[in-house]
C-alpha cells in the first residue's frame, strides 16, 4: 500500500518539483493501493508543487454531445428528441466528471474546495494550486482545446504533461497541437447541450485518440520523453511547449499522422479523406 511520503518521492523523481504547472492524466488502478486514497495522492501532489504549483486535470462531461452521431446512426425524430431531452444540462459546481473517462483522481481535484473548474459544457477542466483561476477562467465554447483555452494557458506557463499507467491515447495536449498546425478534420461540429433546453453546433469537435500513440516514437526519438514510477504506474512525462512543437512539426509533415489505422472507425476515416496535402493549409491558428 502506498502512502503519501512514497507517493510525492516518486514525482520528484519524475522531475515535479515546486512551482510547476502540471496536466495530468492517471490511472489509479495502475498506481495500486493508496492508503486513503485518491485524496492521499492529491496531498502528494499538493506537498510536491507547494504553494506556487499548480495541478490541472480534465474534467470532461462528454455525455452532453449530441446522441445522434451521424447520418447512419440517426434514429426516429421521437425517439432522437427523448436522447436529447433525458441529457441533464451542464452545471460547472455541480456536474461530475464522466467516471468511466476521467477517473476517480479527477473528480477528487473537482471536488477540492480550493478547486476552479472552467465553464464548458462538455469539456471542461478542473485545477487547483496558484494558477487554477487563471488556467479555467472565459474558456472558449468552439475549439475547446485551441487558443485561449486550458490547454494553451498551460502552454504560455510552460507546463508539464504526465501521463501515469496510461498512454499517449489519453493525452489531450495534443488537440492544441491538431488545431495550431490547422488539420483539415479539426474544423468538424458537434451539438452541445448547453442548457436545459438548448443545444448549440460547436466548432472544432474532438472525435477519435487512438492514433495519438503513433507520436511517442518521435518523443523517444528526440529525447522529450522522461521515464519512470508514480506507485506501480508506469509514467511519461514531457515538457508541454517540447510536446506541442514536435507535433505540429509532424502533422504539417502529414496531416493524417495522427489518425488511427482502424478502417472500421468512421471518424479517422473520414478525416483521412480530407486530409491530403492539397486541402491543408500551413500556419494558420484558432
Amino acid at each position: 500500500m502506498w502512502k503519501k511520503d512514497q507517493l510525492s518521492a516518486d514525482l520528484r523523481e519524475l522531475g515535479i518539483r515546486e512551482g510547476k504547472s502540471v496536466l495530468i492524466h492517471a490511472s489509479l488502478r495502475a498506481v495500486g493501493e493508496i492508503e486513503g486514497g485518491a485524496e492521499t495522492l492529491v496531498e502528494a501532489f499538493r506537498e510536491t508543487l507547494g504553494e506556487s504549483g499548480t495541478l490541472l486535470v480534465p474534467s470532461f462531461t462528454i455525455q452532453r454531445r449530441d446522441p445522434v452521431l451521424r447520418e447512419e446512426l440517426s434514429v426516429s425524430t421521437e425517439k432522437t428528441e427523448t436522447l436529447r431531452r433525458e441529457i441533464p444540462a451542464f452545471e460547472r459546481n455541480a456536474t461530475p466528471c464522466d467516471a468511466t473517462e476521467m477517473g476517480i483522481l479527477a473528480e477528487t481535484i473537482r471536488l477540492q474546495k480550493d478547486s476552479f473548474r472552467s465553464d464548458h459544457p462538455g469539456f471542461s477542466f478542473a485545477a487547483i494550486g496558484q494558477l487554477a483561476e487563471a488556467l479555467t477562467a472565459n474558456a472558449p465554447f468552439h475549439y475547446p482545446f485551441g487558443s485561449g483555452s486550458p490547454l494553451a494557458r498551460l502552454h504560455q506557463h510552460n507546463g508539464i504533461v504526465l501521463l501515469a499507467g496510461v498512454g499517449q491515447q489519453a493525452n489531450i495536449s495534443l488537440r492544441l497541437a491538431e488545431i495550431w498546425a490547422n488539420v483539415p478534420y479539426i474544423h468538424r461540429t458537434r451539438l452541445i447541450k448547453t442548457d436545459p433546453i438548448s443545444w448549440k453546433s460547436m466548432k472544432g469537435s474532438p472525435e477519435c485518440c487512438a492514433g495519438f500513440a503513433k507520436i511517442e516514437l518521435a518523443l523517444r526519438q528526440a529525447r522529450l520523453l522522461q521515464t519512470g514510477y508514480l506507485g506501480n504506474a508506469q509514467c511519461l512525462v514531457m515538457r508541454q511547449q517540447e510536446l506541442i512543437s514536435m507535433a505540429i512539426s509532424v502533422l504539417r509533415g502529414a496531416p493524417d499522422s495522427l489518425l488511427c489505422n482502424d478502417p472500421d472507425c468512421p471518424y479517422c476515416a473520414s478525416a483521412s479523406k480530407i486530409s491530403s496535402p492539397s486541402t491543408y493549409l500551413e500556419g494558420q491558428s484558432i
